[in-house]
Parts: C-alpha cells; sequence; structure tokens
C-alpha cells in the first residue's frame, strides 16, 4: 500500500511539473509573441523620429551657416563704414597734394556757397 501512496504521489508531482511546464512554455510563448508585436511596432516609428531627428539638424546647421554668413557680411559692412571716413581723408590728403592750387579753388568756392546758404 504504501508503494502506491508513493506512485499516486510521484504520477501527482510528475503531472503537475508538467503542467507547470506548459504554463511556462505558453507564458514566453506569449511573451515572445508580445516582444515581436512591439518590435514590429516601434520599427517604424524609430524609423520616423530618426527621419525626423536627421532633418531637424540639417535644417538647424543650415540656419547656423546661414546666420554664420549674415554675421560675417554684416561685420564687413560695419568694417567698410567705420573705416569710410579714414578713406574719405586720405583720398582728400593726396588730391589736395597732388593739386593744392585747385583745393584752394574748391574751398574758396565751397566757402562763397555755404555763406550764400546761411546768409538768408
Amino acid at each position: 500500500m504504501k508503494d502506491e501512496r508513493t506512485m499516486a504521489i510521484t504520477n501527482t508531482e510528475t503531472n503537475d511539473d508538467s503542467a507547470v511546464n506548459a504554463v511556462h512554455r505558453h507564458v514566453d510563448s506569449a511573451g515572445a509573441s508580445l516582444h515581436s508585436t512591439i518590435d514590429k511596432v516601434a520599427d517604424p516609428a524609430r524609423n520616423a523620429v530618426d527621419r525626423m531627428s536627421s532633418a531637424a539638424h540639417e535644417s538647424v546647421d543650415k540656419l547656423a551657416d546661414a546666420a554664420g554668413n549674415t554675421a560675417d557680411r554684416f561685420a564687413d559692412q560695419t568694417r567698410r563704414v567705420a573705416e569710410a571716413p579714414q578713406r574719405a581723408l586720405q583720398s582728400t590728403k593726396g588730391w589736395v597734394q597732388d593739386k593744392p592750387l585747385e583745393a584752394v579753388g574748391a574751398a574758396l568756392a565751397i566757402g562763397f556757397i555755404i555763406g550764400r546758404l546761411t546768409s538768408r
């Protein structure tokens, strides 16, 4: 009788183990299926995010380049404006040194015109 009980317990344990193993296999299979489904859904989203991210980076790079070029042009124009009085003075000095009589005549003419305009 003792052997029959031992065999019954062993058979019950074996049946319980195979049931537990079957449940584990089904859970693992369901988990793998869910992981596969998640990957199928996430991959296109990842690709779309990567494309948008690349496009955004390219746009920022283009804007930065354009802003840099604009800043360079602005700096160049600012430099030219700042140097204009010096260039005009040097040009005038050169003209006066090359043609002193014409310079005196031009100065007299300009003084006469300014005097007439301000006397009214």
